[in-house]
């Protein structure tokens, strides 16, 4: 418990200045100086004799020590905050920001949050959107909503669901003489693509089209969107056809907004999980979304009469 012999606030300015690699954005956000934040820093540097920053050209970088404590001190703060958040109050309270893709984040997360922040009425909740789960962990997300991945060093992952491909398109589409039986009829319509389907949609036209052992498919014209949400949009308003993650439209399907088309079942190459730091699962709040976003996605999946891979 060494590190406890430090103040806290000198703790809260390294860890807020390794993360931001600036005194001032670290400033910002613990209201503090930007001169308050460098001081507490060159102090705690020299009591513990080891420098944890090289200052070069007006930038900063960590150095291997400082790195090495980044990691211990991240911990330390996170159980400090865990312990504060129990002794606080019997319920879930606090603050939780929520990372997600932005299309799992626009056309399921957020019009079924209402129904989490219900249920944790003390509970302060942000819902950000980002492409990449790389770094939004080290920008104080507490659990995000990404495609599964190799294990990481400290970082939890949550297997949530391997879901379905579905070709979709708006009712007002189809054509009366043109109707849509077999892959081949897809030619006569325009096909919708994605330019960014495996950092934020996770379905695309090749993998559905290589399941059922059929060559890529070749609308009568295309058109091309770099965000899924941008793409379903557009299949709601009779623009074309696209391959879309089941989870994301099924509630239009059963609504009669689109039509789920053919009756091919693909599997999804890409599984949806959940991340966050290891030393944080235990979090009341993170530990509560956990438990919701399985519990909700297990139920509507159950109640769903629309069919699809068992």
């Amino acid at each position: 418990m060494a590190l406890l012999k430090h103040s806290l606030t000198a703790l809260r300015a390294f860890e807020a200045t390794a993360r931001y690699l600036s005194f001032t954005k670290a400033a910002d956000e613990l209201f503090l100086t930007r001169s308050a934040v460098s001081q507490q820093i060159s102090k705690f540097e020299h009591e513990i004799d080891v420098r944890l920053f090289h200052r070069i050209n007006n930038k900063l970088f960590l150095t291997r020590e400082g790195e090495i404590l980044l990691g211990a001190v991240r911990r330390l703060l996170l159980e400090l905050e865990d312990a504060l958040d129990t002794i606080r109050s019997g319920d879930v309270s606090g603050k939780l920001v929520i990372g997600s893709l932005p299309t799992f984040g626009a056309k399921w997360l957020a019009p079924r949050i209402r129904d989490f922040i219900d249920l944790y009425p003390n509970l302060d909740v942000t819902l950000l959107s980002y492409v990449s789960v790389d770094d939004v962990l080290e920008e104080g997300v507490d659990i995000a909503i990404s495609f599964a991945r190799e294990k990481q060093a400290d970082i939890g992952q949550d297997i949530l669901l391997q879901d379905e491909l579905w070709p979709v398109c708006a009712p007002s589409l189809l054509k009366e003489n043109a109707p849509i039986s077999s892959a081949g009829d897809l030619a006569l319509y325009p096909i919708l693509h994605t330019t960014l389907e495996g950092l934020d949609f996770g379905a695309s036209w090749d993998d559905w089209s290589a399941s059922a052992d059929l060559p890529r498919i070749e609308g009568r014209r295309s058109l091309s969107f770099s965000r899924g949400y941008m793409m379903l949009e557009a299949i709601l308003k009779g623009q074309g056809i696209g391959i879309a993650m089941r989870t994301l439209v099924e509630t239009d399907v059963a609504g009669g907004r689109l039509l789920r088309l053919l009756d091919h079942r693909c599997k999804a190459s890409k599984l949806l999980a959940l991340f966050y730091l290891e030393a944080a699962q235990n979090r009341p709040a993170v530990r509560s979304f956990r438990s919701w976003m399985r519990e909700r996605l297990v139920l509507e999946r159950a109640g769903s009469t629309l069919g699809g891979i068992p």
